[in-house]
């Protein structure tokens, strides 16, 4: 049976969040050796910036390797899926593909593109390829709208949600190696991966979203439910080995970040300035890099997003480590390679931050 969206804010809450602003100056954190000891670093000396496009470009979808960025462009109505070496400057079409792409992905453990296709208003198709270009499955999927979560670590899995175009929806459990599908049973469409076979949702509260709710979940396999004891969460995400929970403050002025690693239960929470968007709270993106880190944008002061001051700064969380500021500027795109030694940044992900030095500059030539 389908369920009722009690907060269709939220999924309209979702799509906003890719429209940015652009960069500002970046923050140069202090050298802890002297000028005359330090030592030209080759590896940041060799970027080859892309000025030639096989056609024309039409967004960015990330990083494949520590130096390779997949690029989406397009020859009349064929799409076609780059990959450009930013050390090297070899660049070559890895596969076409003639429908109109709404989303392409790149899974964490860099095995997989996944590509969402849609002909029309009532329908869309997720394509699976491997990092050769071949198609691996495809799952087509009736629905006016999708949400989707991929697992952070088991490729074939994913979870969404199709909605209706009476706003009603239907959860699902799909898996590419078996070909498998499961319902799954919710009130929040927007369930998300947590640790093995787990999906995590929110319980809110009736008609109050700035209180957040409580984690529910679900293991996929046994079908076991559980209640965590943690409260006001309004976002969770994870990746291999860490996960974060983000929850509002009881004077709602502040999130709570709290990392916890799975192997040992290790855990630690940070304070940020709280973000609405009125009726909704607004939580800036979250970028995992490969050693159990994350990367997210902390914002000046609490209050509403068209009130506060644009000068976010672009932090990063770890268990073991004090907050570090990676960038200060306004809220914008960012991806990060593996190491977490380049992000690319900007309105199309046009230019690439060396995180070390500070210094941005543009990886790819667009036309205005």
């Amino acid at each position: 049976m389908r369920r009722s969206i009690r907060y269709y804010s939220i999924f309209l809450l979702l799509l906003l969040t890719s429209c940015q602003q652009n960069v500002s100056e970046p923050f140069l954190p202090e050298k802890s050796i002297s000028p005359e000891q330090e030592q030209p670093n080759k590896e940041e000396d060799t970027i080859l910036p892309l000025s030639e496009l096989n056609g024309n470009f039409e967004s960015v979808i990330g990083w494949v390797s520590n130096e390779e960025i997949l690029y989406i462009t397009r020859q009349q109505s064929d799409y076609q899926i780059n990959s450009y070496h930013i050390e090297t400057g070899a660049n070559k079409i890895i596969f076409t593909i003639s429908e109109p792409i709404i989303e392409a992905r790149i899974h964490p453990n860099l095995s997989k593109i996944a590509i969402v296709t849609s002909s029309n208003s009532l329908s869309a198709s997720i394509h699976f390829f491997s990092l050769a270009g071949q198609e691996l499955d495809k799952l087509t999927i009736e629905s006016s709208e999708l949400y989707w979560d991929w697992h952070p670590t088991q490729s074939d899995e994913i979870f969404f949600s199709a909605f209706y175009e009476d706003w009603t929806f239907d959860s699902f459990v799909y898996s590419s190696g078996t070909k498998e599908m499961k319902r799954f049973e919710t009130n929040d469409p927007f369930g998300k991966w947590g640790k093995e076979s787990s999906i995590y949702t929110i319980n809110w509260p009736e008609n109050d979203s700035l209180s957040g709710g409580t984690l529910r979940e679900v293991n996929t396999v046994t079908k076991k439910e559980a209640e965590s004891d943690a409260t006001n969460i309004i976002h969770v995400s994870a990746t291999d080995d860490v996960e974060v929970r983000v929850s509002i403050s009881d004077d709602q002025q502040k999130f709570l970040y709290t990392l916890i690693r799975y192997r040992d239960g290790k855990s630690t929470t940070f304070e940020l300035p709280s973000i609405s968007n009125y009726s909704q709270w607004f939580v800036p993106e979250i970028e995992w890099l490969s050693d159990g880190t994350m990367l997210t944008y902390e914002a000046s002061q609490s209050g509403l997003m068209d009130d506060i001051p644009s000068d976010f700064d672009l932090v990063q969380l770890s268990i073991t480590e004090p907050m570090k500021t990676i960038l200060k500027g306004p809220y914008e795109s960012f991806s990060c390679n593996p190491s977490g030694q380049y992000c690319l940044t900007g309105v199309q992900l046009e230019n690439l931050l060396k995180v070390k030095s500070g210094e941005t500059l543009p990886w790819i030539t667009l036309q205005e």
